[in-house]
């Protein structure tokens, strides 16, 4: 496996961004917090009141990729979004990151008296909400994945020593890697890869997602991409929303050529033992689905939530 493979895997599997229909493409602004707070490794900002919503960001984001989503949820919710250690400008913090990042995460809604919020995680952050919803699904009341799977998809046929080894090869090239060349894969992910659509609105978001830290990004990594939370899935007893972006340009080239059907299914079967599942694909979409197709994004979660009231 060449020392890159496993972000050419994740730049042709995580083919589900979608199209901007607006002339001019540029990143929403994030609304003003009423009120920001850290717990332990994360940094929280609250918006809006009513029911609890939780939003976990993917692998380099930062509370970026929520901006109409925020703008969307806080008229009727109390929407707290979550920025990880390494991500976004923000410090890193020492592995293990799963273990820690959960731990200060069910600290958080113990000292701000958070009952049962809804998560809403995109591809690393909706892989954290299905492990936070095997851990303790009495403290959660739904969880939406967008893009997000318990096992990284590609990897999901390799043992666990297998994803191991192949991981800590990638992740020892991105480690060592200069701001300019995170910026460089980001600006080749963003715009080809999987990543967004529109071709601008792709260089806005990987001059936003290069400014991690590269070690911080290949630890993050090393614990999804070796990560399988399948045998745990039955403990998930919390609604869980799974939405699968789909751009069918992206995968006539891809090693894995699915029809959208094909990958709906593709998901399902990896969520497969999750008690109260529901998979809903969105097209044309690339892995930020929010970005490309806020409107779509919106009106399956509102459903799911109107489901679940």
């Amino acid at each position: 496996m060449q020392q890159r493979s496993l972000r050419a895997v994740a730049a042709s599997l995580a083919i589900s961004l979608v199209p901007l229909t607006a002339a001019a493409a540029e990143l929403p602004a994030v609304p003003t917090p009423d009120a920001s707070f850290e717990s332990g490794s994360l940094h929280v900002d609250r918006f809006g009141h009513g029911d609890a919503i939780v939003l976990l960001p993917g692998l380099t984001v930062g509370t970026w990729e929520w901006a109409d989503t925020i703008r969307h949820l806080a008229p009727a919710h109390t929407v707290y979004a979550v920025s990880f250690p390494g991500f976004d400008g923000r410090p890193a913090a020492a592995a293990p990151l799963f273990d820690r990042v959960t731990g200060d995460f069910w600290a958080f809604l113990d000292r701000q008296h958070v009952a049962r919020p809804v998560l809403i995680g995109h591809s690393l952050g909706g892989t954290l909400a299905i492990l936070l919803g095997e851990q303790h699904p009495e403290r959660l009341h739904a969880i939406v994945a967008i893009d997000g799977l318990p096992v990284f998809p590609g990897l999901d046929t390799l043992t666990a020593e297998q994803r191991a080894a192949a991981v800590d090869k990638a992740a020892a090239t991105v480690a060592t890697e200069t701001h300019a060349q995170l910026l460089e894969y980001e600006q080749g992910y963003m715009r080809a890869a999987g990543g967004v659509i529109d071709p601008d609105l792709a260089a806005a978001a990987a001059e936003l997602s290069a400014r991690s830290e590269p070690a911080a990004v290949a630890q993050w990594m090393r614990e999804d991409f070796s990560a399988d939370l399948r045998p745990a899935l039955p403990k998930v007893t919390v609604p869980l929303l799974e939405i699968v972006p789909y751009n069918a340009p992206d995968l006539a080239s891809a090693p894995f050529q699915y029809t959208e059907e094909q990958k709906v299914q593709y998901y399902r079967a990896l969520l497969a033992g999750a008690p109260q599942l529901a998979v809903v694909s969105i097209s044309p979409a690339r892995h930020f689905v929010m970005l490309d197709q806020p409107q779509r994004v919106f009106g399956a979660i509102d459903a799911f939530l109107a489901q679940h009231p």
